[in-house]
């Protein structure tokens, strides 16, 4: 996420909108902070994210596309589905930028109106993995304390349930609020 958000270095001032839940998404909701972006919001389509939303830094979470608005400077997709591709084209600003950092599955296609992209002016960049730049420019802002990510941990889990927490990243559709997963080492 961070290699992503530094390719395409939004300006500070710049509206921003993070299309997902998951933890890419939120991701991507903190790493933006640190480019002093004017709003963030992030579209979501599970309510019950709306708190880890905030947690992350988003000014406000929608779940409809239409409360969500569009003219953005700078749209994130991190949700990895097609329809998410073509409604961060669309919320995109005349002049905008557009990140795919989702990744859909394999061989998955979207039917992108071209014309728009070319009207619209839009630039486009895509970014999967990381390099050793990155991780250490990350491990920098963590070990600085400008970078904290603890709020992603919503499950906890001694080792002895594994299962558990298995069963719980298999969930679909979590009764709550669901970020990583952890297991527990400790004795």
């Amino acid at each position: 996420v961070y290699r992503g958000l530094a390719s395409v270095a939004p300006p500070p001032g710049a509206r921003a909108l993070v299309v997902g839940d998951g933890t890419v998404a939120l991701l991507a909701v903190r790493l933006l902070r640190l480019w002093s972006p004017a709003e963030i919001v992030l579209l979501g389509r599970r309510p019950a994210q709306a708190g880890l939303a905030e947690a992350a830094g988003a000014a406000r979470f929608e779940t409809d596309p239409g409360a969500a608005g569009g003219g953005y400077d700078l749209v994130v997709e991190a949700a990895g589905a097609t329809g998410a591709v073509l409604t961060a084209l669309a919320a995109a600003r005349r002049g905008g930028t557009v990140l795919l950092l989702g990744l859909p599955p394999h061989g998955a296609t979207a039917a992108v109106p071209v014309d728009d992209l070319v009207n619209n002016d839009l630039t486009i960049r895509a970014s999967f993995g990381y390099t050793s730049a990155a991780w250490r420019q990350v491990v920098t802002l963590l070990n600085a304390g400008l970078l904290s990510l603890a709020f992603l941990v919503t499950h906890r889990f001694p080792l002895t349930e594994w299962a558990a927490a298995l069963d719980t990243l298999r969930d679909p559709d979590p009764p709550g609020p669901r970020g990583k997963v952890l297991l527990d080492l400790t004795p």
